[in-house]
């Protein structure tokens, strides 16, 4: 397999237009058009090009190394052990200290141990048909899952310094971040939003 065709090949793994793609490097649609077609072979960003595209720069360049991922998540709980894991709040996730930063909850022994509970803030989710997951309804969050179309994940906004938990809907190349109940509108994911993990259970919060 040529550059070109890695290239192109994790970009539509990651649901990036080129245009999208370009920009994050730092380099023009028409530069990474090259590069995708073949008539660039070795590009000058390319430490840049295989860290936006979460790979090993020889990997892409060549093809001989196995292919790296980047970490999912820097949430890695040190201290989880057995199935109970941390009950994190938007303050936590974001660096700041919150007297929720020591609970333990009981999860599935299927879950990572970057896995972590957030509990749900707003109404957003709340659907009156279908799935519907309540404000103050715990969900488990796997850092490790990669997001697909239809899952259900929290994402951070960097800039507003927010926690948001929405279902992930991919359509023609774009990302969205869709609430469940109907009075939200959709947001498109773009640089300033980062996808922390995938929930995967939810429950009542009954303490």
């Amino acid at each position: 397999m040529s550059i070109s065709k890695r290239v192109k090949e994790k970009r539509m793994e990651l649901a990036l237009t080129q245009a999208e793609l370009a920009k994050r490097v730092g380099i023009t649609q028409q530069s990474l058009q090259k590069i995708e077609d073949g008539r660039t072979q070795n590009p000058r960003k390319l430490l840049s090009l295989a860290k936006q595209l979460r790979c090993d720069p020889e990997w892409l360049l060549s093809g001989h190394l196995d292919e790296v991922r980047e970490e999912r998540s820097r949430y890695n709980n040190q201290n989880s052990t057995n199935n109970m894991r941390p009950l994190l709040s938007q303050n936590t996730l974001f660096g700041r200290q919150d007297s929720t930063a020591d609970t333990m909850l009981e999860a599935p022994h299927s879950a990572s141990s970057k896995a972590f509970w957030f509990m749900v803030i707003g109404d957003s989710m709340s659907s009156i048909s279908g799935l519907s997951i309540p404000e103050n309804y715990l969900i488990l969050i796997e850092p490790e899952a990669s997001p697909k179309h239809g899952d259900l994940v929290l994402a951070k906004l960097n800039t507003s310094q927010e926690i948001t938990f929405k279902q992930l809907v991919m359509d023609a190349g774009n990302r969205y971040l869709k609430p469940l109940n109907s009075n939200y509108l959709p947001v498109q994911l773009n640089s300033d939003m980062e996808i922390i993990g995938v929930a995967k259970e939810a429950k009542r919060h009954l303490c």
